[in-house]
């Protein structure tokens, strides 16, 4: 899809109910009121956004007021969750030492206050400082703070300067998971989806949707839609888009894609809004009859590893 084929605010659906699980919290339901408001939230649609910025590398205050413009107009769209992109403020400067911040930190802080009264939920890139160490982080933000804080757990080694990330970063070593209106969900940065192992576990950890930031020059649905389809996840994908910080035009290819790989709808070269209507609840009858997850020998793999 070109870009003369995606409005600013282009709205999609995703079809197909399923079940799922509730997590009942200690309310007590009668068998017949727990199996409605099963249903009622197997059929219950997560309306998702995701933006593709064009942010100048180092700028931190300009970078950060137009993102806070987006969420802005993405709350207007009565979204459940926005997603930004991998190192969202910073990219890849050589003072990314000054301008980290912590994970609380002032653009937390701004994003919080912007879902004051809000349910929904704002995910984005953080080049984040604790301590003398620092990581490249997925930060979670809703009205009441801090939700989830990711590290990249796979850092991209294969170049030379600034993007020779081990030279800067410390890797993170778990895999985090959080939830979207009752949905698990987890979240993955940039490498870190480029190996299989990582989108599996994460169906392995019955997660229905799968948040994949990146910062590169473009990362479109032809990379995403085996991975969405062999684990049946519903894939929510942003990247950057602009010149980055060699002077290279990054073309972006943000998308959101369906738990059978189809594409949901994409943007590339240029900022903007996406929007999709995805529908978790039909994940885990999806991926029951879905041969490529249900055939797996994990007893066997393990055996190699």
């Amino acid at each position: 899809m070109g870009m003369d084929d995606v409005s600013r605010r282009h709205v999609v659906k995703a079809g197909a109910g399923g079940l799922g699980v509730l997590a009942l919290g200690g309310v007590s339901l009668s068998a017949e009121g727990a199996e409605s408001k099963e249903n009622d939230m197997d059929q219950e649609t997560v309306r998702v956004a995701v933006v593709q910025q064009g942010s100048v590398p180092g700028a931190v205050e300009a970078n950060r007021g137009k993102a806070l413009g987006f969420a802005r107009e993405a709350l207007e769209g009565g979204v459940d969750i926005i997603l930004f992109h991998e190192e969202l403020l910073v990219g890849y400067v050589a003072n990314l030492k000054e301008l980290a911040e912590e994970v609380d930190g002032p653009t937390t802080r701004a994003f919080q206050s912007l879902l004051a009264g809000s349910d929904a939920l704002i995910l984005w890139g953080l080049t984040e400082r604790e301590g003398d160490r620092y990581y490249i982080a997925a930060t979670l933000v809703g009205a009441g703070g801090v939700v989830a804080n990711y590290r990249k757990t796979h850092l991209w080694w294969k170049d030379k300067g600034l993007r020779h990330e081990p030279s800067f970063y410390q890797p993170g070593n778990e895999l985090v998971t959080f939830e979207v209106k009752g949905h698990k969900s987890g979240v993955m940065i940039c490498y870190d989806g480029d190996f299989p192992e990582m989108t599996r576990a994460y169906a392995n950890l019955d997660c229905r949707m799968l948040f994949w930031l990146n910062n590169r020059g473009e990362r479109g649905h032809g990379e995403v839609t085996r991975l969405a389809a062999t684990n049946s996840m519903i894939m929510a994908v942003s990247c950057v888009c602009g010149k980055n910080e060699r002077g290279y035009v990054c073309r972006g290819g943000s998308n959101i894609t369906n738990h059978d790989g189809r594409l949901l709808t994409e943007i590339w070269d240029r900022e903007g809004i996406i929007y999709a209507d995805v529908e978790p609840g039909a994940v885990p009858a999806a991926r029951r009859d879905n041969p490529w997850y249900v055939g797996r020998r994990g007893d066997l793999y393990c055996r190699y590893v």
